[in-house]
């Protein structure tokens, strides 16, 4: 049986190196997003920005 014998024997976002090396249990499972896939969201979101922002420029541009 192991035996605790201070609080730095458990695992907390303060006791741990990087507080993302080890997922949150107050998260869900499909929350749980890595660094990689935060990127990549994030750059299909500013793409798709940027397509609405190009096509509204065109729309105003051509308007009769």
């Amino acid at each position: 049986m192991l035996t605790l014998r201070t609080l730095l024997q458990i695992a907390s976002s303060r006791t741990i190196p990087s507080f993302r090396s080890a997922p949150s249990r107050s998260q869900s499972g499909g929350d749980r997003l890595t660094d990689a896939s935060r990127i990549g969201y994030h750059q299909s979101r500013t793409q798709a920005q940027e397509a609405r922002r190009q096509w509204l420029q065109q729309q105003w541009q051509n308007r009769p």
